[in-house]
């Protein structure tokens, strides 16, 4: 009988069968990751090579203004898509090749577009926007010899000719890093538009709709086989209309006014901060942002001088002239400092030390009130006045009136302006560094202060209702589409109670004598039917002509409207911004008689 006798050692064999063992779990392990753990993510690898996921961009919604004239529309547009999986593999090179000779791009750039658009493999990138109807058919008439290559149809915005509201509307730009993570969640990708400026930009969300998509069978060559029978296209939900507080038709007339200037008009319902117009001038043509932009348009946008894409008034930074004035006098009056008979001689000048500051009127005022100065903008009763008054106090009532703020109107890049106190002061030129004679030219808006046309029209609003501060805004309201009905915007309403009622009695009596009085510095403001109340300013300025300031409210009974005007190097307030400032009223109480009329 033969036996094979087994040397092996018992240690060997228990090593030898741990190593089986391990191999074992660990292969079950690996199964188990496969087939239950990552499953999800091979069924879509699996399911990827047999679909095309075509995104269906959404329209945003439109904007109207508050007659229901529309501004802003959508038209249609169409791209170009590279399937990046398609063109990977042998022969990607001889499809990019051809593709680049009909579209007139190098292929360099078109890969470069494919991985700056890159969304995924199986996803389409978009390497030409807007494309011409020859190159769509031209592609189309050789589709077997460009697989991966489709066009999808996106929707672009469009605009009204009969106005421009550039810097109310603003425009799309694609995304970038910052606003990426910043409205991800929403469902942003890179290569997606983006409200830039404009209402187009804060109401972004309520604007953009949700894309759709729809899913194509593909053979193992990328050929389309048909639609999908088990998986239904997602269809796209447009975005929400949005209503604007504007009147589309003032507009028009406030920009045909401003042409060929530098300058801001607003006007403003002062009872609910709806703004009626908004013009800032220089502007650009919105018709410029319906499609691709050129890098040549958009450099010459950028550098041109003029600035036509800074939006002076909410950006635009002017010292305030004569109009500052009504804060000493509210200051003083509500402090008790002095009293509503008060007076002072002007001679035409205000020594102080050995400096004399001039009056605008060289002759001398007179013996003037505080009604009077306001009429006849009396700088030697302010810098008389002012005297009296402390730098914190003067402070604190401009801060009440909202300068030295963002009004928190609903347009990006809003500046604050600045109103100095006895700290800032202080700080830039060290205690005792700054002189009585600072305060003498704050007095009369000047020195280390700066504001907005919108904080001076909310000025003029919160004057014209006797304290009741609202929020500056455009937009109206707005069609929910999930909900199927109208959001209105509704405002945030403050008041100041710290102003005596005699106090707002003198300020209007002021301000009524300075339209509607001959003597009164913006007497060419005078409206034939309307009383309009009104304060002008000449805001001097170390780079040429002063700018003219115009603010002022009107009170028919039924509604009051406020009002600011600035025209950059424009001369005195009382001649150029006071006329614009009537020109503007009356053609917008001429549009209120017509819709009566009908």
């Amino acid at each position: 009988m033969i036996c094979a006798q087994n040397n092996v050692a018992p240690g060997r064999k228990n090593v030898f069968r741990g190593v089986i063992l391990i191999f074992f779990i660990v292969l079950v392990v690996r199964f188990y990751v496969l087939q239950i753990v990552q499953y999800g993510r091979y069924v879509e690898l699996a399911e990827s090579n047999r679909i095309r996921i075509v995104p269906i961009s959404a329209p945003r919604g439109n904007i109207y203004d508050r007659n229901g004239n529309i501004l802003v529309y959508n038209e249609s547009q169409y791209n170009l898509n590279i399937i990046p999986y398609e063109i990977t593999g042998a022969g990607g090179d001889s499809i990019l090749e051809k593709l680049s000779t009909i579209i007139k791009l190098p292929i360099s750039e078109i890969k470069y577009r494919m991985r700056k658009n890159w969304r995924g493999i199986f996803f389409p990138a978009t390497i030409c926007e807007d494309i011409d109807f020859n190159v769509l058919t031209r592609v189309e008439e050789h589709k077997l010899e460009f697989p991966g290559v489709l066009f999808t149809y996106v929707p672009t915005r469009a605009y009204t000719d009969r106005v421009r509201a550039s810097h109310v509307i603003g425009y799309l730009r694609e995304i970038d890093r910052n606003s990426l993570i910043k409205f991800k969640k929403y469902g942003y990708r890179w290569g997606d538009l983006i409200g830039w400026r404009g209402v187009e930009r804060v109401y972004e969300t309520i604007l953009r709709g949700k894309d759709g998509y729809d899913y194509l069978q593909v053979d193992a060559h990328g050929k389309v086989l048909g639609e999908l029978p088990e998986r239904k296209k997602i269809l796209p939900r447009p975005g929400n209309d949005l209503f604007l507080t504007i009147d589309m038709e003032l507009q028009r007339y406030c920009e045909e006014v401003l042409r060929d200037t530098h300058g801001v008009v607003i006007l403003m319902n002062a009872d609910n901060g709806e703004i009626i117009s908004l013009v800032s001038k220089p502007d650009y043509d919105l018709s410029l942002f319906s499609g691709v932009v050129e890098p040549e348009k958009w450099n010459k946008l950028t550098t041109n001088p003029e600035k036509p894409l800074f939006n002076r008034a909410t950006q635009g930074l002017y010292p305030p002239g004569s109009v500052f004035k009504l804060i000493t006098l509210i200051a003083a009056l509500s402090e008790g400092i002095v009293d509503t008979n008060w007076t002072v001689n002007c001679h035409g000048y205000y020594k102080l030390g050995r400096r004399y500051f001039r009056c605008w009127k060289w002759s001398g005022h007179g013996t003037v009130d505080p009604v009077e100065a306001v009429a006849v903008s009396c700088n030697v009763f302010f810098y008389t006045l002012v005297r009296k008054v402390d730098i914190d106090t003067w402070y604190r009532y401009a801060r009440l009136f909202g300068f030295g703020e963002a009004t928190g109107i609903d347009l990006p890049a809003e500046e604050e302006g600045l109103v100095p106190n006895r700290k800032f002061l202080d700080e830039k030129y060290g205690e005792g560094g700054w002189t009585e004679g600072m305060k003498l030219n704050l007095a009369i808006g000047q020195g280390d202060l700066l504001v907005t046309p919108v904080q001076m029209v909310k000025f003029a609003a919160i004057l014209a209702t006797n304290g009741k501060i609202v929020q500056p805004h455009l937009a109206m309201m707005y069609y929910d589409r999930i909900k199927e009905r109208y959001v209105h915007f509704v405002p945030e309403v403050d008041s100041i109670t710290v102003v005596p009622e005699n106090v707002w009695r003198i300020l209007r009596k002021g301000m009524y004598e300075v339209v509607n009085k001959k003597y009164g510095t913006g007497y060419l403001a005078k409206l034939k039917d309307v009383t309009l109340y009104g304060k002008t300013g000449t805001a001097q300025n170390p780079l040429g002509e002063p700018h003219s300031w115009f603010i002022g409210f009107t009170d028919t009974g039924d509604e009051k409207v406020a009002i600011a005007v600035i025209i950059e190097h424009g001369g005195s307030g009382g001649s150029n911004a006071a006329v614009v400032a009537r020109k503007v009223l009356e053609h917008y109480y001429r549009l209120k008689a017509e819709v009566v009329r009908k």
